[in-house]
C-alpha cells in the first residue's frame, strides 16, 4: 500500500481526503484496466485516472478534483508498481534450471 500526501485535499465519499491510499495492483487490474503507460512508458492520463478510481478506490469525480501537480506524483507512484524491485540478484532462466 502506498501513501500519498496530497497538496490539497479532495472529496471522497463524503469525506475530505488529504492523503491518498493505493494498492497495489493485480494481474487482473492490468487486464481489465491495460498498462497505464504507452510504450515509451509515457502515463496516459486516462488510465492513470482508471487506476487512481480501482487502486485508490476513491469515484472519477474525485480523480477530476486533484491537482495536476498531485495527479503528476499520483503517476509516478502508479508507474513504480511496474519498475523491477530491487531485491538482490535476480537468477536468469539458466541459473533457475541449473539450480534444481
Amino acid at each position: 500500500m502506498k501513501e500519498i500526501k496530497l497538496s490539497q485535499p479532495i472529496m471522497a465519499h463524503g469525506n475530505e481526503l488529504h492523503v491518498l491510499e493505493l494498492k497495489e495492483p493485480t494481474v487482473k487490474d492490468i487486464k481489465k484496466l491495460g498498462f497505464p503507460f504507452d510504450s515509451s512508458m509515457i502515463g496516459e492520463p486516462k488510465k492513470v485516472a482508471d487506476y487512481i478510481v480501482a487502486l485508490g478506490n476513491v469515484t472519477p469525480s474525485s480523480v477530476e478534483q486533484l491537482t495536476p501537480y498531485d495527479f503528476l506524483m499520483i503517476t509516478a507512484e502508479i508507474m513504480m508498481f511496474f519498475a523491477p524491485k530491487e531485491t538482490g540478484a535476480i537468477p536468469t532462466a539458466e541459473e533457475q534450471v541449473t539450480a534444481d
